[in-house]
């Protein structure tokens, strides 16, 4: 496990409390506004106490969510890093499993885990958007032993290929040497 379990489970019972204390006010507060309108009696310090309190429910609601986005991403590379046998996963290689685009809010949502110590044992090499298990890999710039970063010719898909060797791109099937 990569995840730190202290602050995963703090983040997830945080993003609960804020989803509970975001929406079921917004829907009670909501509900006073309706009535308000409904029966047309607008007592002014209701209509203003319901519509701020609206506003504060939307704000814990857009925390609640912002958690849960956190935990959902750390714990789906956490099975990336769970499953890879090398040490080395690139940042390439999760945004691609997950059908996501480089520089989307996923790959920004993954950098901020990794920035507030969502993850133990490893880290991100931003220079090559690699992960780097520590309890797989030896020496930390290991990979820069031992693989080769290069793009496909035929796609330019980026490859992390060891050297010595050769693949076949996943993306079009062109055989990449290392």
């Amino acid at each position: 496990m990569y995840k730190n379990h202290s602050k995963y489970t703090s983040t997830l019972i945080w993003s609960i409390l804020g989803l509970v204390f975001g929406i079921l006010p917004n829907l009670f507060w909501l509900f006073m506004l309706i009535s308000c309108i409904v029966l047309k009696e607008y007592e002014v310090s209701v209509i203003v106490f319901s519509l701020f309190s609206i506003m504060v429910g939307i704000v814990f609601t857009v925390l609640g969510i912002r958690g849960i986005n956190l935990i959902l991403a750390v714990s789906s590379c956490n099975w990336d890093f769970e499953k890879d046998a090398d040490g080395i996963v690139g940042m390439d290689t999760i945004l691609k499993d997950r059908g996501k685009k480089k520089g989307g809010s996923y790959e920004r949502t993954v950098l901020r885990a990794v920035e507030k110590g969502y993850f133990e044992r490893l880290t991100y090499d931003r220079t090559n958007r690699m992960f780097e298990m520590s309890d797989r890999v030896n020496d930390v710039n290991d990979y820069r032993n031992r693989f080769v970063g290069k793009n496909c010719p035929n796609c330019g898909a980026p490859l992390k290929i060891k050297k010595g060797m050769s693949i076949v791109c996943d993306r079009c099937g062109q055989e990449v040497k290392g």
